[in-house]
């Protein structure tokens, strides 16, 4: 009984931690144009890891929204989502203006 209720209690956890598909599709929509759309060599801005087509950036692109929405919420973080995404895609440390940019461009993209 103690193993199910464990096992529930970490079910629920999971899917609140997990951002709506069609949200996430949203940010993903709005990252592939800010990094450049079809015009790019790198689809999705992905660098970290060899990729062999457009379609497999965008899914790495998608679990990195969903991976990063799961680490924001655990975060309790008080800045909103996208700085938090941010953040990550595109480290300050590394590029403090294309961090801002990214920002920027992504949240613009969101919009339309």
């Amino acid at each position: 009984m103690r193993h199910f209720l464990l096992l529930s209690l970490l079910a629920c956890l999971s899917v609140q931690a997990a951002l709506p598909e069609a949200e996430a599709n949203r940010y993903v929509a709005a990252i592939y144009k800010a990094e450049g759309g079809a015009k790019t060599r790198h689809p999705y801005g992905v660098l970290s890891v060899k990729v062999a087509s457009a379609e497999e950036a965008r899914q790495v692109c998608f679990r990195t929204v969903q991976n990063n929405h799961s680490r924001w919420l655990r975060a309790h973080s008080k800045s909103p989502f996208v700085d938090f995404l941010a953040d990550r895609y595109c480290p300050p440390s590394a590029d403090p203006a294309g961090n801002a940019r990214w920002k920027k461009n992504v949240r613009y993209f969101l919009t339309k």
